[in-house]
């Protein structure tokens, strides 16, 4: 099968939103499928196709200059809007000149680029955020006279991101009606969560073949196979606790704020002297400055690759799993840290707890702390691999009748 998939986010840059398509091409292309990736990188893959972006690449720029020095960036245009940061006139300015969002832009480069090109795929892939991933993903089904899929990890409109939906109900009128009218036009749907697709369905046909596939993980076993070259060994000091925590703050969901972390795990640290909270991953300045003053001991490495970040998660005691109470996906994040075999100590919490079926493996935060043995492992259990994803999306394709559902009509 050839799968083209139109991804805004994808390795170099380091986020959730990128791991997940990187994982899946690397999956489908290991079982034999032919993936196309279309991405505003330049990126060392024979079947890529660049669709450059100057705002794109300055703030991917910015943000391998900060890495160097341990400091998250504002990486894109949006970044005071989506994470908890006060917007400036200009970043305002950007959202209600450009619909869904700023990344329009690279999304209408996207259609005009693909329709001047012969390419002719077996399934056309969109996945969001950005949304406008999807007004791509619209256009091209038609004019390429292709089936398409549209992935969502996230809601679009009901739980956003975004803080100018939830602060404009005009903005979330309009932008119900670009949902509808954009996902109308999709042969297909998959969401991360049954919450997802309950808003999906909404914007959809009825009868629309939809698919829930969670967020998953590479096993361990192949970090060094796929980046080709053995990854380097972490060493943390054996005598302390080591709790690992991967992935940002606020830079990665304004509601996952540094603070009351700190402060729930102060009084733990009084009683285990010997805790030490490893963070890797992007932090804000003002999260720095929390760390200065924090009672509980911290180590900050900022941004790693994911192979040394899954070993530096082998190697802790315990690890930090830190989403917001009304979180409804199974955390892609969960499936990482499972493959890890280390227990997962869980901060804030969510309707995505009810769906871990192993439960010996997921504490809560205080409680795993003060019960946590040094070195202890787990064996992880019905966790998604990309493997296994890569099989379960496939056979969801092959299943699909495109003759019937492709560019179906809907009143919007």
């Amino acid at each position: 099968m050839h799968i083209l998939l139109i991804a805004r986010h994808y390795p170099p840059e380091i986020s959730g939103g990128a791991r997940r398509p990187y994982l899946l091409t690397q999956a489908l292309r290991s079982q034999g499928h032919k993936v196309t990736l279309v991405t505003p990188f330049n990126l060392d893959d024979p079947d890529h196709i660049c669709v450059p972006n100057t705002a794109i690449q300055r703030g991917l720029q910015k943000g391998l200059q900060a890495d160097l020095k341990q400091d998250a960036p504002n990486q894109d245009e949006e970044a005071n809007t989506t994470r908890n940061q006060q917007p400036s006139p200009k970043d305002i300015l950007r959202q209600w000149l450009f619909w869904p969002d700023p990344d329009i832009r690279w999304a209408r480069d996207v259609v005009k680029k693909l329709e001047a090109s012969d390419i002719k795929p077996d399934w056309l892939m969109t996945t969001s955020p950005p949304e406008s991933s999807h007004i791509a993903g619209a256009a091209l089904a038609r004019s390429l006279n292709v089936p398409w899929l549209a992935e969502l990890r996230d809601t679009w409109i009901s739980m956003p991101h975004r803080v100018i939906l939830e602060r404009s109900k005009i903005r979330a009128f309009f932008e119900r009606r670009i949902a509808k009218r954009t996902l109308s036009k999709a042969t297909a749907i998959t969401g991360v969560s049954e919450t997802v697709l309950q808003e999906a369905r909404l914007y959809c046909p009825p009868n629309t073949p939809e698919l829930v596939l969670p967020h998953f993980s590479r096993p361990a076993r192949d970090d060094s196979a796929a980046s080709g070259h053995k990854t380097k060994p972490v060493i943390f000091d054996k005598t302390s606790l080591n709790i690992v925590h991967t992935g940002g703050f606020s830079f990665s969901d304004r509601r996952r704020e540094l603070g009351p972390l700190l402060d729930v795990l102060a009084p733990v640290s009084k009683n285990r002297p010997e805790l030490v909270l490893h963070i890797v991953g992007p932090l804000s300045k003002a999260e720095k400055s929390l760390l200065k003053t924090a009672s509980v001991r911290t180590l900050h490495h900022g941004s790693v690759s994911l192979d040394t970040a899954h070993a530096m998660q082998r190697q802790a005691d315990g690890l930090l799993l830190y989403t917001p109470k009304d979180s409804h996906a199974l955390p892609g994040k969960y499936a990482e840290y499972a493959l890890a075999g280390r227990p997962i100590l869980y901060f804030g919490g969510g309707s995505w707890l009810s769906l871990v079926e192993d439960k010996a493996t997921l504490r809560p935060l205080i409680f795993g702390l003060e019960t946590l043995r040094k070195g202890e492992k787990t064996k992880p259990t019905n966790v998604l691999t990309h493997h296994t994803a890569a099989k379960i999306l496939f056979d969801f394709l092959c299943s699909v009748d495109t003759c019937e559902q492709a560019h179906p009509s809907f009143d919007t």
